[in-house]
């Protein structure tokens, strides 16, 4: 072996042994921070406040902090899910949770980026997933979100708590538009009225994360028919989403569990059979308590049913799955709009 095919091969050495050494630095961080990559996402929803059993468990055990893919990662204790979109530029949050839990969303999320939070995007009015937001216009973050959602926050009592004029959202869109954050481009994508009036989505393209708000949920979707939501709304959102996505896009939940683009067709799909039916049974004169008795959604209550596959919770069940459809179909019946 000649001396040059030996100091090559050191070289090698001294290379492969400096990446591991990095590897690991950068995993013992992680670890220390409490960023993993896998593992389940606390899925707690119905969440009633500090009187519910499961605030203690939160507070003991603090809030999980998971890496999705490429600068997103996911922050989950007892509210909706925290997407935390961290770079050189700073920070953005796809929502926020509740205000009782702000110390720990905080804590988490300077444990993944010590940057400012500059930018929070509002995927709903529901105050599980926005109580923050003032907590976060303190420290200079600008809210954005869609003008039916600002509508909703600004009315008493809306949203799960009423909303002082800081915390709400300061810029408002009901158009898709993207800009540049982080090294990558950040699409802002409203969607058609499905879980709310003013359901938004967002895109992270370089890192290949779509943040959905509770507009996906891996199960029975939880429909607002009283705003306008459809169950075809639901799947439009779902085509759309898939259509800007690429197949190796990491869809993350307004709660539970980080998804591929199989799961959300599996939903897109089901929804779709099981609505065709209850529109029929309903057609032919069925009774509420009778589409329940002949359970049309039978084939995929196991995967679907929010209370067998996801969270014991008293919010989103299948039967109250059951009551929107119903709602949605007689609006349609009584010529409301879609």
């Amino acid at each position: 072996m000649t001396r040059c095919q030996l100091q090559g091969r050191r070289l090698l050495r001294i290379c492969l042994a400096a990446t591991c050494a990095i590897l690991l630095v950068a995993a013992a961080v992680a670890q220390r921070a409490g960023i993993l990559t896998g593992g389940p996402i606390p899925d707690r929803r119905g969440f009633q406040g500090v009187n519910d059993p499961r605030y203690q468990d939160v507070i003991k055990n603090g809030v999980v902090t998971r890496r999705v893919a490429g600068q997103v990662y996911v922050i989950a204790g007892a509210g909706g899910n925290v997407e935390v979109f961290a770079g050189d530029d700073g920070v953005l949050l796809v929502d926020n949770n509740f205000q009782i839990f702000w110390d720990q969303i905080r804590d988490a999320i300077h444990q993944i980026s010590d940057k400012p939070i500059r930018f929070v995007i509002n995927t709903h009015f529901h105050g599980d997933h926005n109580e923050n937001n003032e907590n976060l216009a303190k420290l200079g973050a600008t809210v954005f979100a869609h003008p039916n959602t600002r509508i909703e926050l600004a009315r008493p009592g809306r949203g799960g708590v009423s909303r002082p004029l800081a915390g709400l959202p300061m810029v408002t869109s009901s158009e898709l538009f993207s800009f540049h954050f982080n090294g990558e481009e950040v699409v802002y994508v409203p969607l058609k009225k499905s879980h709310s009036p003013g359901d938004v989505g967002v895109y992270f393209k370089g890192s290949d994360v779509f943040a959905f708000g509770d507009v996906f949920t891996n199960d029975y979707p939880s429909m607002d028919f009283q705003h306008g939501g459809t169950v075809e709304n639901f799947i439009d959102n779902y085509n759309l989403a898939a259509a800007m996505a690429t197949p190796k896009t990491v869809f993350v939940p307004g709660h539970g569990q980080l998804a591929d683009r199989g799961d959300l067709m599996y939903v897109r799909d089901a929804i779709s059979t099981i609505h065709d039916r209850f529109r029929k049974m309903v057609d032919d004169g069925m009774t509420l308590e009778q589409v329940r008795q002949a359970r049309p959604t039978k084939e995929w209550d196991q995967r679907l049913a929010t209370e067998i596959c996801c969270s014991v919770n008293t919010v989103q069940t299948s039967t109250r799955f059951y009551d929107q459809m119903y709602g949605e179909i007689q609006a349609h019946r009584q010529g409301g709009s879609r």
